[in-house]
């Protein structure tokens, strides 16, 4: 079984049913591979090359995906604990409701909807995805 972690990490409960799976991290030579992107994407409803996109960008690195051998590559080592703080800012600004908190988002244009209370957010800042 997968380790999991809560999506917004700052709920506590074990039962909280909004769930995504911990990095898997490969260090090969001078990068850093996210073995399982995909199935952290998936589980944020994001599209895996949005997510790696901010951490090139947070971590002033180059970032690239290789579709074709499912990689997605960071130069660097990085560590896992430093990758998980940039996703829980990443799931902060593109993921949840700034009303409710609640990870059940898809963008609308230049807008964050929410499909568990319906708020539009405006002023989501969406260069990044």
């Amino acid at each position: 079984m997968m380790a999991t972690l809560n999506v917004n990490t700052s709920v506590h409960d074990e039962f909280y049913r909004y769930k995504m799976p911990r990095f898997i991290l490969q260090i090969e030579g001078k990068k850093t591979i996210i073995t399982n992107m995909r199935d952290v994407g998936k589980a944020l409803n994001r599209p895996p090359s949005s997510i790696l996109k901010y951490f090139g960008r947070k971590l002033g690195t180059q970032s690239n995906f290789d579709l074709k051998n499912d990689k997605f590559l960071l130069r660097g080592v990085h560590a896992t604990t430093k990758l998980q703080d940039l996703l829980n800012d990443f799931i902060r600004k593109y993921v949840l409701c700034a009303r409710c908190c609640n990870p059940e988002t898809q963008y609308i244009g230049n807008c964050l909807k929410c499909r568990a209370c319906g708020f539009l957010n405006k002023n989501s800042n969406l260069s990044v995805v």
